[in-house]
């Protein structure tokens, strides 16, 4: 889930500024956050046609080519983001899937293998993990991929502090805890946060900034699809680089406005998601926002999400609401899972192509 700062002071509103818009408050944001640079609108008028919240919404390119940042103009105000939630994914504890085939089985020790050789994740398991068995895994690159972005790139570190900034019910940092990380979360939602509470975990409530961390707290901080959903996203990096140690590890996701997906489904594209992305990154944006916020060897990485293009597919069919996020559609999935073979062929010599992205970078 997301993560937001609630303070209203972030943009410097003025009261004749603001507008009523289906009861979300919003405010003009003429230029880029990151350069400074003037925007050009590439898409107006557009919908929420996922989760029903209130509005027509616009969407501005920074127009240097240095930077390349989408934004919201107008945005909602930081104080009626959570408005934008209403109907937003829930927030409840999930259940492992009961399937117990011997190929679920299989690719799950295969899977133990490989991080346990790649990044030394060896405990969480009562199965000692297999290394030899793991580099069968190299054969499938989408599941390959898949297993980096369950530990999110960390490697091993026990006993190292790990901070999920919009951690939800926290089912991740549950498996981290299992592989001997000291984990806490934060989540903007009160009924998330007591869902990871009831299962034993430290989930704090609120904006990252509200919180106080101690400077140089954590080994790694981690934001998964997050950044995007932020009114401020260099406030919020910079605390990130703040709370986390000397050498600590920051890693996050978010959608690729330069994609291939992006280029094909243009105002159908799942990763624009009107009201509720208010900033949407290329890398060369991406990599402008780490240095802003003060960290280095600063690594984006493409990433291959299916989900996108399944869902890009779906809104471009008409479909809305459960019918564009429901998995249930065979043929699309089909020529999603063709559509993301043809995007890991081109990422190898045109990496800003894929759907996402994951951004890593460390504190000097």
């Amino acid at each position: 889930m997301t993560e937001y700062s609630a303070t209203a002071d972030c943009f410097d509103v003025k009261t004749d500024e603001l507008a009523i818009d289906n009861q979300i408050r919003t405010t003009r944001r003429a230029t880029c956050v990151l350069c400074g640079g003037s925007g050009e609108y590439v898409y107006r008028g557009l919908s929420d046609r996922l989760f029903s919240a209130g509005g027509d919404w616009s969407l501005k390119q920074c127009t240097n080519d240095g930077c390349g940042l989408i934004w919201l103009d107008p945005m909602p105000l930081a104080e009626d983001i959570g408005k934008a939630y209403a109907n937003y994914y829930t927030h409840t504890a999930q259940t492992a899937s009961n399937g117990n085939s011997l190929l679920r089985r299989t690719y799950q020790r295969m899977k133990r293998g490989y991080l346990a050789g790649k990044y030394g994740y060896t405990q969480g398991s009562p199965e000692s993990p297999a290394p030899l068995l793991g580099k069968l895994l190299y054969l499938f690159p989408l599941r390959r991929f898949a297993a980096d972005a369950s530990v999110r790139f960390l490697p091993a570190k026990p006993r190292g502090r790990l901070l999920d900034v919009g951690c939800g019910a926290g089912e991740w940092i549950t498996v981290m805890r299992d592989f001997g990380w000291e984990v806490e979360g934060l989540d903007f939602d009160e009924n998330a946060a007591r869902v990871g509470r009831a299962n034993g975990l430290k989930v704090h409530c609120g904006a990252l900034e509200e919180q106080d961390f101690p400077s140089d707290s954590f080994d790694a901080v981690t934001l998964n699809h997050v950044i995007e959903h932020v009114p401020d996203p260099i406030s919020t990096l910079t605390e990130c680089a703040r709370v986390l140690k000397k050498g600590g590890k920051l890693v996050l996701a978010t959608p690729n406005n330069a994609s291939l997906s992006h280029r094909v489904f243009k105002r159908d594209w799942r990763g624009l998601e009107p009201p509720r992305h208010l900033h949407i990154f290329s890398p060369s944006s991406m990599r402008r926002l780490l240095a802003m916020a003060g960290l280095k060897q600063i690594a984006i990485r493409p990433s291959i999400a299916s989900s996108v293009v399944y869902e890009s597919v779906q809104l471009r069919r008409g479909r809305t609401g459960a019918a564009a996020t429901s998995e249930g559609n065979r043929p699309v999935h089909i020529l999603a899972h063709a559509f993301n073979l043809a995007e890991l062929c081109l990422v190898k010599w045109k990496p800003a192509a894929a759907d996402c992205m994951i951004a890593m970078a460390t504190k000097p």
